[in-house]
């Protein structure tokens, strides 16, 4: 009988002790999370971008200050913050040896300045726990997903393009954009293996502008001055500068001109061919949206959720592994008109800009 007394006393206490343990939690109002859940509610990212100083970037960051403000009101993230390291990779390695070091931050998107000059870095980012994403340009670690078009394929459009409208001869000038950026480099690659496989298409010069719409249009005045014949302009960006150095130097525009993706290219090019139809050129946008930013953003919160890829959704490109975007919109002559209509209340700084929605986004994970 003593022994039963006992054990009911016992019982009796442990369940009291549960009680005022539950209560305890209760109050405090973390009974039911675990450390882990308590991290998501706010999660701290920060974008180390290569450089602010082109419009293109810029607007990736504006889209991207736009979304995170949104997300903070939401409670979803907590602190967001802005790196910009000026293309210049050490400040960039520093940038995240110092968010490393200061060890408030769960998640870094990088537009890298390198494709692997960063590695070292990122190692002890992701010992730290740190989530690292890519942005733009693929970044070569195997820790590393990057979200970006797929600059090989944009590339490609505007090279197949530009062969065919010169019917396979002729002489051009290829604009690339920056030596050692990877985008850049995937670029420069696409437009070389196009052109080789056309003997009769001769390239003149190649050339870099650095993003800048001024030095394209400096280069372009010295191409201009250099070489008597240009038939056509296989260029990554900046196409409003050359057509201005054209229009300076008194000269007709090229057959044809390939650009990225800005209304300012697409206002020059409807206006240049409506008011000169019978020296009208063949012009391409093929679009590199800055909304893959925002993407980015998305793509960190739902990793910070717990959620894994499907296996289809990454693809090796550049030695790492990447989300890749199909260029979309393509405009060319034929739907030039159509998109002038569409953009006409838009600011002329603007780039062609998509983002995934949710269900695109959710649709990469299990």
């Amino acid at each position: 009988m003593k022994g039963n007394k006992k054990s009911i006393l016992l019982t009796a206490m442990l369940t009291i002790m549960l009680i005022l343990s539950a209560c305890s939690q209760g109050g405090n109002g973390k009974a039911d999370k675990n450390p882990e859940e308590e991290k998501k509610e706010g999660i701290n990212i920060a974008l180390l971008d290569s450089s602010n100083g082109n419009a293109w970037r810029a607007q990736m960051e504006a889209e991207m200050d736009e979304a995170a403000a949104q997300y903070k009101k939401e409670g979803i993230i907590q602190n967001y913050t802005v790196y910009s390291a000026n293309d210049d990779a050490t400040q960039q390695s520093s940038q995240l040896s110092q968010i490393i070091t200061e060890g408030k931050t769960d998640v870094v998107i990088i537009n890298p300045v390198s494709a692997t000059s960063l590695n070292p870095v990122i190692d002890k980012a992701v010992k730290a726990g740190i989530k690292v994403i890519g942005v733009d340009s693929v970044i070569a670690h195997p820790d590393v997903v990057t979200i970006a078009t797929d600059q090989y394929k944009w590339a490609q459009i505007q090279a197949e393009f530009l062969v065919e409208k010169l019917g396979g001869k002729g002489d051009i000038i290829i604009y690339n954009a920056m030596a050692g950026v990877p985008a850049s480099d995937t670029r420069e690659k696409a437009f070389d293996d196009v052109v080789a496989k056309h003997p009769d298409i001769k390239v003149l010069k190649k050339v870099y502008h650095g993003w800048d719409e001024g030095e394209a249009k400096q280069l372009t005045a010295t191409m201009i001055s250099t070489y008597s014949n240009i038939d056509g302009i296989l260029n990554q960006d900046c196409s409003p500068g050359i057509m201005q150095g054209f229009k300076e130097a008194g000269k007709d525009m090229p057959k044809v001109i390939t650009s990225d993706g800005s209304i300012t290219y697409l206002n020059m090019w409807n206006d240049y061919n409506l008011k000169n139809p019978d020296k009208a050129f063949e012009g391409i946008i093929v679009a590199n949206p800055p909304g893959m930013g925002v993407d980015a953003i998305k793509i960190a919160i739902r990793l910070m959720h717990g959620a894994e890829f499907k296996d289809d959704a990454l693809k090796d490109s550049d030695g790492g592994k990447a989300v890749l975007l199909d260029p979309d919109p393509v405009i060319t002559n034929e739907n030039r008109e159509e998109w002038v209509e569409k953009v006409k209340s838009m600011d002329a700084s603007y780039t062609f800009s998509t983002v995934l929605s949710d269900e695109q986004i959710d649709g990469l994970f299990k």
